[in-house]
């Protein structure tokens, strides 16, 4: 714990990202991507040999959305094949070594996050965030889909300002904004996402599933694989959290 309370002092980061909770979150990550190295193996796996297998021919710019800290990325591969690798989140942490062709941009990838910290309208959204890589030859967007409207989420519930119908509307249409803003995208735009997630209590009974492909307005993967995301033994109730990744070509 003082090692994470040191490093959330000591690391740069927008003043949104560090206010609504993005910096925790990708600190707290980092440790439990280390206690879960064994169950999230096979995830990350999978997760880079997808976006390997996509790559275009003659790849000029590649960018990654929801870079994180690589752990699912297989960044020396792509800037390989890649001329330009540009990684995207909310956050960079400290003590991840970049190639020379990769650059890091902390960003809100979606924008509902910068409003909250602006206090301007969540509804007034006629820009598209990911327009800034119009040029980009490859977009892949990794593992963030269900993540977008966590925190914001979290945020609001803090103010006083959301119910449970409310959110449930409101993270479907972030999630939908998403897919939306990688399609209008002229590059190759791969989705890599939660297509279902399960929530089991401490004596293996499902106490909540959800269908986030339908709430994003997304057809069934045709390629898709297990993630343990919290396995037996993470979460201090016994409980457990499981998920069915996809991958969509947009």
């Amino acid at each position: 714990m003082i090692l994470e309370a040191l490093e959330y002092l000591t690391t740069p980061c927008p003043p949104w990202a560090r206010r609504l909770g993005y910096l925790s979150e990708a600190i707290a990550i980092r440790h439990r991507a280390r206690r879960c190295a064994g169950a999230w193996a096979d995830h990350q796996r999978h997760t880079k040999a997808a976006i390997l297998d996509h790559v275009p021919k003659d790849c000029g710019t590649a960018v990654i959305l929801g870079a994180g800290q690589c752990l699912d990325v297989p960044l020396p591969d792509l800037a390989a094949r890649c001329e330009q690798v540009i990684l995207v989140d909310a956050v960079r942490l400290r003590g991840l070594r970049l190639p020379e062709n990769a650059d890091y941009r902390p960003m809100d990838v979606h924008g509902v996050a910068e409003k909250l910290y602006l206090g301007t309208s969540l509804w007034d959204r006629t820009d598209n965030p990911l327009r800034e890589f119009d040029e980009a030859d490859y977009v892949v967007s990794v593992n963030l889909l269900s993540q977008l409207p966590i925190l914001p989420l979290r945020a609001m519930a803090r103010r006083g300002l959301s119910t449970p119908i409310f959110e449930h509307g409101l993270s479907g249409q972030i999630m939908r904004d998403h897919v939306r803003d990688l399609k209008s995208l002229a590059a190759k735009s791969i989705l890599i996402a939660d297509a279902r997630r399960i929530t089991r209590d401490r004596k293996g009974a499902v106490v909540d599933d959800e269908n986030l492909a339908a709430q994003a307005l997304l057809p069934t993967p045709n390629v898709s694989w297990h993630w343990p995301i919290a396995p037996e033994g993470e979460r201090h109730d016994g409980s457990t959290i499981e998920a069915q990744v996809g991958i969509w070509v947009l």
